[in-house]
């Protein structure tokens, strides 16, 4: 618990509200709208109450659940009707409590004479209370609207609460840069995905690819070489990782490459972007995984952390692989894909089709396409990835459905780290 969250009935957070006990948590969100209504008609201004959907953020610290709310004055195009910010402090030797806080969060939608309004209610839960959220969880939401789970920094490999919130709810929102240990939480999303396919599964990770993906995509647009597609037999990945500056120190990067209070804590590896572009283009070539022979270089255990390789085979049963590899870089956030290279081979003519990123920029890339007997051709192009958090989750909170793609590369992916 912190300063800013006091525990004394009455109370008041600048973010998080007036201190209501749980018993009283909806006479107060009531009073909270007839005393807004009030207000609008006194001052002769237009009130917009939203009913769309249901946010629920779970949140491990105080200080991410305030970060997260501070997110939300991004999310206006959303219309959210209801935010809950669940707050797990899981330490088994803590004794159960519950404390809640409401407000009224209040933004002007064209101009200051039309406001914007949902409600915000904040829960922290401490001790043995965590897991029963779920059940807590379902006495709070408005139960004519969807849930939007949108769960901050890593899930517990042990998949609880996650999996008992995510049985309830239609969508589970994560960020795999947050992920320390991409390889089994990457799976355990997967099992949730097949334990409970009624809850839609999206990642922000998978929104920050988009500008490489599509990149990829136009080397094949073109007759002329859209042959080498079915060609590639390597793909090679190099994502950043934590570097060290002139002195020696660590280069102090988050994931987003901003070090702020409440983002995500600092990652040495973050190779969970890498992984999904790996997954996403071996599940566009359709490869089939097989074993490495003992002679490969991926057979053995001596693989550095961050760096991953699979032997595979096309539909033509020759053999093609996959490798992944980390690459010390202080100037650019962990996690960025560094380099992208894709072997082809088409008859007898080799072509290499590669995305590098500048050295020392976050922002461009060298595209380059060389074949054999030919000079390279090159671009240098500006790359739009480094998206904000909040415009992330905008695009995630307008999917309705299932996003099929991302969801096979889950599987995919699981399938590849089993």
């Amino acid at each position: 618990m912190t300063v800013d969250l006091d525990l004394s009935p009455g109370t008041r957070s600048l973010w998080a509200g007036k201190a209501i006990p749980w018993e009283h948590l909806e006479e107060e969100v009531a009073l909270l709208w007839k005393m807004a209504a009030d207000n609008m008609r006194i001052g002769q201004n237009m009130s917009v109450r939203t009913s769309v959907l249901n946010l629920v953020i779970c949140a491990p610290s105080v200080a991410r659940a305030r970060y997260a709310s501070n997110l939300l004055r991004d999310l206006l195009s959303t219309h959210i009707a209801r935010v809950i910010i669940l707050i797990l402090e899981d330490d088994p030797d803590a004794p159960a409590s519950i404390a809640t806080w409401v407000t009224l969060r209040s933004f002007p939608v064209i101009s200051d004479l039309t406001r914007h309004h949902f409600e915000q209610i904040t829960v922290l839960l401490t001790g043995p209370v965590v897991q029963h959220s779920a059940a807590l969880l379902q006495r709070l939401v408005r139960p004519d609207l969807p849930i939007y789970l949108w769960w901050l920094d890593e899930p517990p490999v042990s998949g609880d609460p996650l999996g008992s919130l995510a049985a309830i709810s239609q969508r589970l929102i994560v960020d795999s840069a947050s992920f320390q240990t991409p390889a089994p939480t990457l799976r355990l999303l997967a099992s949730l995905l097949e334990t409970y396919p009624a809850c839609a599964i999206s990642d922000l990770n998978w929104g920050r690819l988009t500008p490489l993906r599509q990149l990829v995509a136009q080397f094949f647009d073109g007759l002329e070489y859209r042959p080498y597609f079915e060609g590639i037999q390597r793909i090679e990945i190099e994502h950043a990782v934590l570097g060290t500056s002139a002195s020696g120190s660590p280069v102090a990067l988050s994931s987003t490459g901003i070090s702020a209070a409440g983002e995500h804590p600092q990652r040495l590896q973050e190779p969970a972007r890498a992984l999904l572009m790996g997954g996403w283009l071996k599940e566009r070539l359709t490869w089939r995984r097989i074993a490495c022979s003992a002679s490969c270089p991926g057979s053995s255990e001596s693989l550095p952390p961050g760096a991953y390789h699979w032997c595979l085979e096309n539909e033509a049963g020759q053999p093609t692989r996959i490798d992944i590899r980390p690459r010390h870089e202080g100037e650019v956030p962990p996690g960025t894909i560094c380099l992208l290279r894709l072997t082809s081979r088409l008859a007898d003519q080799q072509a290499l089709f590669s995305i590098s990123r500048l050295s020392g920029d976050s922002d461009h890339v060298l595209t380059s396409i060389e074949l054999e007997q030919e000079q390279p051709r090159q671009r240098t192009l500006t790359l739009n990835e480094q998206r904000q958090e909040s415009q992330l989750l905008v695009d995630e909170l307008e999917i309705t459905g299932h996003d099929d793609q991302f969801e096979r590369i889950l599987q995919e992916l699981a399938s590849l780290l089993a």
